[in-house]
């Protein structure tokens, strides 16, 4: 499997492409902005993308989508609690440079413990709300490899303040789910840079605070 990081953006969302590199097939993971990016990199490397993954429904992640979709007539996943979302992504957003929301119909809709197939890669989907109701995690089967999305990154976590954030359920997520995690498995979150699971215990101060207060 190969992982192409493309860093788009006012707010330098991370999107992801990933391919099988035998079958070519790939999935878009969270393009949040410059449609025109995500169609370089795929058209130049002849890849055939199969389906949009969003972690969640935030503006910043989702931008893109809409002309992907056009381009290459593929299918859009999302948690069923995010999907509600994606008819208006700026409610309420503090940002006030955007004039309109957008309207994307999911075409499939996930839930815990879903699975996703691209060629030889297999996404197992795992449900972290807190920053958003559905917000997701994607674990790559047979790989030490997870996209987190805004739900954690390398030194902090992702806001609660916004809306659809829950601080009761983000440290339900931490705490059940995200915790349990190896030490070796890689974390590609929705901003910043990767980093491993055993960096995270000793630097994410925020996911440090919440393990303390159990």
């Amino acid at each position: 499997m190969k992982i192409e990081r493309l860093i788009i953006g006012m707010l330098e969302t991370n999107g992801y492409v990933i391919y099988d590199e035998n079958t070519l097939e790939a999935f878009i993971i969270d393009p949040g902005d410059e449609p025109k990016t995500f169609i370089d990199y795929i058209d130049r490397n002849n890849l055939k993308p199969i389906g949009i993954i969003l972690t969640h429904y935030h503006y910043d992640h989702i931008g893109a989508v809409l002309e992907l979709k056009k381009k290459y007539n593929i299918p859009t996943y999302i948690h069923k609690k995010d999907a509600e979302g994606l008819k208006d992504p700026y409610k309420n957003h503090s940002i006030s440079n955007f004039r309109k929301a957008i309207s994307i119909i999911s075409d499939r809709i996930v839930v815990d413990g879903d699975v996703i197939k691209a060629g030889e890669i297999v996404l197992e989907v795992i449900h972290t709300p807190g920053h958003t109701p559905g917000g997701i995690c994607l674990k790559v089967k047979n790989e030490n490899i997870i996209f987190t999305g805004d739900t954690i990154f390398n030194i902090d976590l992702g806001r609660t303040d916004l809306e659809g954030g829950n601080y009761s359920e983000m440290k339900n997520s931490i705490r059940n789910k995200i915790s349990k995690w190896d030490d070796d498995i890689i974390i590609y979150p929705g901003h910043g840079d990767s980093a491993s699971m055993a960096y995270v215990r000793k630097k994410n101060m925020e996911f440090l605070d919440i393990m303390r207060k159990r």
